[in-house]
């Protein structure tokens, strides 16, 4: 189990890390805008589910690699990067289209499905939890192993991520039906998250493992 005095440290500095913008937040947002509430809340879950794998996968060492092996960072780095443009280019193409349109054009699963991906393909946010997370591990009498600390601890961020995209999700949501009745502001919209969506994919595809 976790102590009092990890979670109240913990807590916190996850709080301020979630409310950093990036790609998640973005596309959270943007699924709202164009999609509804659910399509909001549905990327949200896609997305904590990804740092939960994240939190998995470096527990178990495998993010590891990530720091020792340049060809597995070259790999993910490109695999996230390009996914995050090919999204971009997929929001434009569909920039005209309505909120419903969009909407059945995507199914929710889906949305859930591209938020994991676009979370679990991100070498940047590998790197951040293994960098990040096991600094609140703790050893010692009356605490758990670091294996279920970092689970725990992976848990709670995933869970957080969740519960605060979806909220933006939501308020995105509400102005949907609004966007929907303006073309013109739903095209704006659509195309800026379109832009943004290339942009973090090229930010991705120019991380360097230092940073």
């Amino acid at each position: 189990m976790l102590t009092l005095d990890q979670i109240l440290l913990y807590l916190p500095a996850v709080a301020i890390i979630i409310a950093i913008p990036g790609p998640d937040m973005l596309m959270s947002l943007s699924r709202g805008l164009t999609q509804g509430k659910s399509a909001g809340i549905g990327h949200a879950i896609g997305a904590g589910v990804g740092i939960m794998a994240h939190s998995l996968l470096a527990a178990l060492g495998v993010s590891a690699l990530l720091t020792a092996s340049e060809t597995a960072f070259w790999v993910m780095k490109l695999a996230g990067g390009a996914y995050l443009i090919y999204l971009g280019v997929l929001q434009w193409k569909h920039a005209d289209a309505t909120a419903t349109v969009a909407a059945k054009r995507a199914p929710l699963v889906v949305i859930y499905w591209r938020g994991f991906l676009s979370n679990l393909l991100n070498p940047k946010v590998a790197l951040f939890v293994l960098a990040f997370v096991p600094q609140f591990v703790r050893s010692g009498e009356g605490t758990s192993s670091p294996f279920v600390q970092m689970l725990l601890l992976g848990g709670i961020f995933s869970v957080l991520t969740m519960i605060a995209y979806s909220a933006l999700g939501m308020l995105a949501g509400s102005v949907s039906r609004w966007l929907a009745e303006h073309p013109k502001a739903m095209r704006g919209v659509n195309r800026s998250s379109a832009g943004l969506f290339v942009a973090s994919g090229a930010a991705v595809l120019l991380l360097d493992r230092r940073q």
